[in-house]
């Protein structure tokens, strides 16, 4: 019994094949609930092989008339939506993190607008955004600041005073301007909360983007997941569901990967 608990452990510890053996878990109880025992009807829950049906007629654009794109066109749509909003939001909630964190005056008068943003939904922001903007770029690329910029701030506001302030002093003392210090000393000491924040505010602004598509949207992976509702697409909605989870798993990895690198570098 020893050789194979010691063989199911180094199976457990090893993270890529854990991962698959999950994955391929969750499939046969998939496949065993659907296809194998019929428990439940194609319509509600279509099993693996026909899912995976539904996903190549959407990759190869049989569905174009649908949904107005094949499964590409809207993977792309929603994710350069995405992109597009995170950036706006790091380029104003990164300063401003940076800001509060070195300025009580300044953490003093944008607190209290974080506390009151914090706990509203992006989604509720959604009817303002149509009404302001209409169905078009402008009001998705809105929702995804909103949803993006206040983790962003509060993460970007605690790295930067968890930097020990002789750091400061010391980047002073060596002739090193005020811009110099945040940019070579500040930022790069609070990387880990920077990072945090950033991971944390791209998977709220794809969950919002999602959702906005699904009400206020002409394309986008929501808007076909909408659609495929409608016409009981089961397999369609599913196929639409997979790919923002392993889109937003690709993007969170990036950025862990990213954020090796940079300590890497610099050890």
């Amino acid at each position: 019994m020893k050789p194979v608990r010691a063989f199911l452990i180094q199976i457990v510890e090893n993270r890529t094949f854990a991962g698959f053996l999950s994955i391929g878990f969750i499939l046969f109880v998939w496949w065993l609930i659907t296809a194998g025992l019929g428990l439940i009807r194609p319509l509600f829950l279509p099993s693996p092989a026909e899912t995976w049906d539904a996903a190549w007629g959407l990759m190869n654009g049989s569905a174009n008339q649908v949904y107005g794109g094949n499964l590409f066109y809207q993977t792309a749509v929603s994710t350069l939506r995405v992109i597009l909003g995170f950036v706006i939001a790091c380029l104003i909630a990164v300063p401003l993190g940076v800001l509060a964190g070195l300025s009580r005056a300044a953490d003093n008068l944008l607190e209290p607008i974080m506390q009151v943003l914090q706990p509203i939904p992006p989604i509720a922001w959604t009817p303002l955004a149509i009404v302001w903007f209409g169905l078009n770029l402008k009001a998705m690329l809105f929702l995804i600041v909103i949803a993006s910029f206040v983790s962003m701030f509060i993460n970007t506001v605690v790295g930067v005073r968890e930097v020990r302030p002789v750091f400061a002093r010391v980047a002073a003392s060596l002739g090193g301007s005020r811009l110099q210090t945040i940019c070579l000393v500040i930022l790069p000491a609070a990387a880990p909360m920077l990072f945090t924040g950033l991971r944390l505010s791209f998977g709220r602004a794809w969950i919002t983007i999602i959702a906005a598509e699904l009400i206020a949207a002409s394309s986008g992976l929501g808007y076909m997941i909408m659609n495929a509702r409608t016409i009981l697409a089961t397999g369609d909605v599913i196929t639409g569901m997979v790919v923002i989870g392993l889109i937003g798993a690709v993007f969170d990895r990036l950025l862990l990967w990213f954020e090796r690198r940079i300590y890497a570098h610099r050890a």
